[in-house]
């Protein structure tokens, strides 16, 4: 019985190898496939229609260019992987996409449709995107695809259909993603012109593995790390927050410099890895992931620290912040929960956000920034031990992809 769940497809409720051999279920998926395509492309379609106007210009046409790239990369990348719609250690192929790959290909259409706002960026019409009646249709809609990536994962557990070709798109849209939006986020000036890197950084890594593999060189598969995926989901929301128009970009820069710096750094360590430069244990934990844990262990202590002294100082020197009395008792208040570790994580994006505002009364000064880069390192490394409660690391920690 357990063995006919499993070769049955939850979606068509049928089994599917009774039905049909594996040759015309893989017919079945590429038509799905070129639907799924022509859904992915239409709203680059949509931008060329909206530009039309403008279109003899130069930089509108190049602006036009990463959502054409961003929907034939994801076109082709389903086409070619569709042999992966399988649960993993399985080989039946389920002959519909299903929902949750759906999801993702709507998460990749969003993607798409926020490359359409690139032209508006390359040109004299960016005051549309920083002034006028768009300003807030970028940040939305891209906070709306990364909540989407937490959809398509628990369509997949809640149907059982956690599949590898799953898995492939879903990666495969984060880095587009986060390509597409931090390149608009550097077009309009609120992340520093650096932070190409961290679009870009998955790009030459696959590349990096694929050119080894055709040299016949060896490559070492990578083991799921729990920390990384937190690194990239704190950069999803860090260009989504910026692309709102409500933080200062002195401060947006700073917090591209330090969620940046761990991305790029577990990059090139598992680069080191997949290429034997460096070798692992059995838990693939190498001498250079020791040393920088045992570097950083103290770091959350001394971070805590830091903003408790910072929020002290604002405390009792309030006369001279002039800040109104319900912004200094929010400051106050995150402050002593980070210092006590309740919810450090929570508190630590609620005041960086306080502190990064337009309308923050506590200005753009030493202090300030200190304590906004002590609060968004520690939103990446957690408050560690001696915390009264920390329910934020069960929550993410739990839990694997589709």
């Amino acid at each position: 019985m357990k063995n006919m769940a499993k070769a049955a497809d939850p979606i068509d409720g049928k089994n599917s190898s009774d039905r049909s051999s594996p040759q015309q279920i893989l017919v079945q998926l590429q038509h799905q496939a070129r639907w799924a395509t022509l859904f992915v492309f239409f709203p680059w379609l949509l931008s060329i229609f909206f530009c039309w106007p403008i279109l003899c210009s130069i930089p509108v046409i190049m602006g036009l260019l990463p959502g054409l790239a961003a929907a034939s990369y994801m076109g082709s990348s389903l086409s070619h992987h569709l042999t992966l719609n399988h649960r993993s250690g399985e080989e039946q192929l389920f002959s519909t996409l299903g929902a949750a790959n759906w999801v993702t290909l709507l998460r990749a259409a969003g993607i798409v449709a926020l490359a359409g706002f690139l032209p508006l960026a390359f040109t004299p019409e960016q005051r549309l995107l920083t002034q006028g009646k768009f300003i807030w249709i970028p940040g939305i809609l891209y906070l709306f695809i990364s909540m989407l990536d937490l959809l398509d994962g628990y369509v997949a557990r809640k149907q059982g259909r956690e599949t590898e070709l799953g898995k492939h798109l879903d990666i495969e849209t984060d880095a587009a993603g986060l390509l597409v939006a931090s390149l608009l986020a550097v077009a309009l000036g609120r992340l520093p012109f650096i932070y190409l890197l961290v679009g870009l950084a998955y790009y030459p890594f696959i590349l990096g593995i694929w050119l080894r593999q055709r040299r016949n060189l060896s490559v070492v598969t990578l083991r799921s790390r729990p920390y990384s995926r937190i690194i990239a989901g704190c950069q999803m929301g860090l260009v989504g927050m910026v692309l709102l128009p409500i933080f200062t970009p002195a401060m947006t820069f700073l917090a591209a410099y330090i969620f940046m710096t761990p991305l790029l750094v577990g990059f090139l360590r598992d680069w080191l890895v997949v290429s034997c430069r460096i070798e692992t244990d059995g838990e693939q934990q190498s001498a250079l992931d020791l040393w920088i844990r045992s570097l950083l262990t103290p770091l959350p202590i001394l971070l805590r620290l830091i903003i408790f002294t910072g929020g002290l100082t604002t405390l009792v020197y309030s006369g001279v912040f002039q800040t109104q009395l319900s912004w200094q008792l929010a400051h106050s208040f995150l402050c002593l929960l980070i210092a006590l570790g309740f919810m450090g994580r929570s508190a630590a994006l609620f005041l960086v956000l306080l502190l990064g505002s337009y309308h923050s009364p506590f200005g753009i000064d030493f202090l300030s920034m200190t304590m906004f880069c002590a609060a968004a390192a520690l939103m990446l490394s957690g408050t560690s031990t001696m915390s009264l409660w920390s329910p934020e690391e069960t929550i993410l920690y739990r839990g694997k992809k589709h």
